[in-house]
């Protein structure tokens, strides 16, 4: 399913689902470069297999959060992952 979205991104901007995972996975690094406590603890909260969380982990957790706020239709929903539904 996420490589039907990262081609569907990737037709949208004219460039590869290889391109787009890649500039996922650099805006997730940097992102968890940010010194501010509040950041590093919402980081802290997506689960991962490794230490950086991959784009499909950081994209799941992402619908999941916005499916238990009530702001994404579960038609929409990338992925229903039970252990990304962290309440904030």
């Amino acid at each position: 399913m996420m490589q039907n979205l990262w081609k569907q991104v990737a037709g949208q901007y004219h460039v590869s689902a290889a391109e787009v995972q890649a500039e996922i996975s650099a805006a997730i690094s940097q992102g968890m470069c940010d010194p501010d406590p509040s950041v590093q603890q919402a980081w802290k909260e997506v689960p991962s297999s490794d230490e950086i969380p991959n784009p499909e982990e950081v994209v799941a957790w992402i619908a999941a959060q916005l499916l238990g706020a009530g702001l994404l239709q579960k038609a929409d929903a990338v992925s229903e992952r039970p252990e990304y539904a962290v309440k904030r």
